[in-house]
């Protein structure tokens, strides 16, 4: 039970991080994360290369661990 209240509360703080995202971080780390794509996808999807949504990719996982470790869920 209580690492059911501990990974729900990874959980919120996890969506609360990627909701203070710009875009489009946001809908590149959704896509990735939540949807699988691939990132020659989500290249694909924005008009742009696969290099692109590796970098964009990296950089909002690196927000919201930075996130995550300000708010000592990490």
């Amino acid at each position: 039970m209580e690492q059911t209240v501990e990974d729900r509360d990874m959980s919120m703080a996890v969506h609360r991080a990627l909701h203070g995202l710009d875009e489009p971080y946001k809908e590149v780390f959704s896509l990735r994360a939540f949807g699988e794509l691939a990132f020659a996808e989500i290249g694909e999807l924005f008009g742009k290369t696969e290099g692109w949504a590796r970098v964009t990719y990296h950089r909002a996982k690196k927000t919201i661990l930075e996130t995550l470790r300000k708010e000592s869920m990490i």
